[in-house]
């Protein structure tokens, strides 16, 4: 995904609150959505359904009209810039972009927010069960995990409050307004507080992005439910502990990555195609994986796919964004 406009405007602070809903699709406008979008607009929202509803010919006009800018998942911080009757403008932190240093800007649902200081102080103080094992899971009502109340996407990070170790084992967590619930254990990992996520290694990486081939493109998606091409790949470096921009243009030239030739592509390096040829606008990103293959959320016909590894055409350079210490590399 390229870099979209906005007109958000930047602040020194702003309020904090944080996502309700499994995931908030973060709009351009409060007039972007369409009468298809209606269940990503829902509290609670359902994603499934929106991207099932959805013909191809409403895909692409998403990606026409550049309608959605990023999505945030849910538990997730964002920081409120305006309020416009039902819509909040939000920038969402941990998606960095040149628009605005507090995180990625644009429009949210105003239902779909949840003011807490008690979950900011759990966040802050706890340890976190952070969703990293599956594309998507579910958020259980029981320990038994028997009553399942939502699915929420890989990425996901919920303080928690203690774990059973029936079987299955599952966590249990506190959540932005719906009380104390439930994860499977074998979905995610447990994080200390004040301690990043240890960063992997590129096979790690390519190992992840394995699990979402086949999900669709979406436009703004930033889920393990749909992605676009750079929704895909800083969502998977932000599981493994590794933050760069949300957007393909800032990934090459504002991610600090270190450029890398085209025959010394390792697993996890990113590749990065621009228009007239390679010299202009760059409009698409995807991740090398391995054995001259690279895998990509490709368009709204396509979804998340492996092909062959493209350095021709339109092919601008590939960046490294990880050094000896993240892990082993694989070949």
């Amino acid at each position: 995904m390229t870099a979209r406009t906005h007109g958000g405007t930047s602040a020194p602070s702003a309020p904090t609150a944080f996502v309700a809903v499994s995931v908030a699709t973060v709009w351009t406008s409060p007039a972007s959505p369409r009468p298809a979008d209606r269940p990503a607009l829902a509290c609670p929202a359902d994603i499934p359904r929106w991207l099932a509803s959805m013909t191809l010919a409403d895909r692409r006009d998403l990606t026409g009209s550049q309608a959605t800018q990023t999505q945030a998942l849910y538990g997730a911080e964002v920081r409120i810039l305006t309020e416009q009757g039902d819509w909040a403008e939000v920038a969402v932190p941990g998606q960095p972009t040149p628009k605005n240093p507090l995180g990625y800007p644009g429009w949210v649902p105003r239902r779909q927010l949840a003011v807490s200081q008690e979950f900011a102080a759990l966040r802050e103080d706890l340890p976190s069960a952070l969703v990293g094992k599956a594309p998507v899971t579910g958020l259980y009502g029981d320990a038994a995990l028997t009553r399942e109340e939502m699915r929420v996407s890989a990425g996901t990070r919920l303080p928690v409050l203690g774990q059973a170790r029936g079987e299955p084992p599952s966590v249990q967590v506190a959540t932005p307004g719906h009380g104390p619930k439930w994860l499977p254990a074998r979905d995610v990992s447990i994080c200390q507080p004040g301690s990043g996520i240890p960063p992997a290694g590129g096979a790690s990486l390519v190992a992840f992005a394995r699990l979402f081939l086949g999900l669709p493109y979406l436009w703004g998606g930033r889920s393990g439910f749909a992605f676009d091409c750079s929704g895909f790949t800083s969502a998977v470096y932000q599981v493994h502990g590794i933050t760069i921009p949300r957007d393909a243009d800032a990934q090459a030239r504002h991610g600090g990555g270190r450029p890398v030739s085209a025959d010394e592509l390792l697993p996890g390096d990113l590749l990065f195609y621009a228009a007239d040829h390679g010299s202009g606008h760059i409009y698409h990103v995807t991740m090398y994986a391995g054995g001259r293959q690279m895998i990509e959320a490709h368009d709204a016909a396509t979804g998340v796919r492996i092909t062959g590894a493209d350095t021709g055409g339109n092919y601008w350079g590939a960046r490294r964004f990880l050094h000896p210490g993240h892990g082993k590399y694989a070949a």
